[in-house]
């Protein structure tokens, strides 16, 4: 998993943690025991105000610490007016020398016009109805978009929208979390991971949760 900036904050579920950490320690004992370990489920995020500006945090993030990140972000948001939620209008009218001026890489400034344009050609989901739509509609439209993939979007309805049965299987640190939950010598494969968690439904964003916090202890 990316490194979490430093101004996070609790994520609003859209489910009931207890009931969430009750069935999986009674359906995987060897998951009860870390989940003991480790306390409630208490997933964070850096509150954006909707799912445009998530993705658009997410761009700059990828591949660079946390800091680092965060002061391209911050010179950014300055390049293109102040505000926090500059929205894709103003990032379509930016020329590529302000985009890039404020740190961003040519691949992450042509990410960034890609999501700016499918807002502006209605192509996103309509965020007024963001409930209305399943993860894998949410996956499949959102990672359709140049530099965002099926990860980024992922963690978007983890810790973003709080969904309740998340499984990254091709994130690293869920893979090495459950190596060393589970006493496997090698990291599991994603397809292997996917079928092992299984028993996890309805809740696999949480035990998903739990493998990263095992890469901790």
């Amino acid at each position: 998993m990316a490194e979490r900036p430093h101004d996070d904050r609790p994520t609003k579920l859209a489910f009931d943690p207890n009931a969430a950490v009750a069935h999986l320690a009674a359906a995987d004992p060897v998951l009860g025991a870390l989940i003991a370990r480790v306390g409630p489920y208490a997933p964070s995020t850096t509150a954006a105000p909707d799912v445009f500006h998530s993705l658009m945090r997410a761009i700059v993030y990828q591949q660079l610490s946390g800091k680092a990140a965060g002061t391209i972000h911050r010179r950014l948001l300055d390049a293109l007016g102040g505000s926090d939620t500059p929205g894709a209008e103003r990032i379509a009218a930016a020329s590529d020398e302000t985009l890039r001026g404020a740190g961003l890489s040519q691949n992450k400034m042509l990410s960034l016009q890609a999501l700016a344009a499918a807002q502006l050609a209605g192509e996103l989901p309509d965020e007024f109805r963001i409930d209305d739509y399943d993860d894998a509609e949410l996956i499949e439209r959102y990672a359709a978009i140049r530099g965002i993939g099926r990860w980024t979007v992922e963690m978007l309805l983890l810790f973003h929208l709080g969904r309740p049965d998340v499984m990254p299987i091709h994130d690293l640190g869920v893979r090495k979390g459950y190596a060393i939950t589970y006493g496997r010598e090698e990291l599991p494969k994603p397809k292997q991971l996917e079928r092992e968690c299984e028993m996890w439904r309805p809740y696999r964003s949480v035990g998903s949760w739990y493998m990263w916090r095992a890469t901790e202890l």
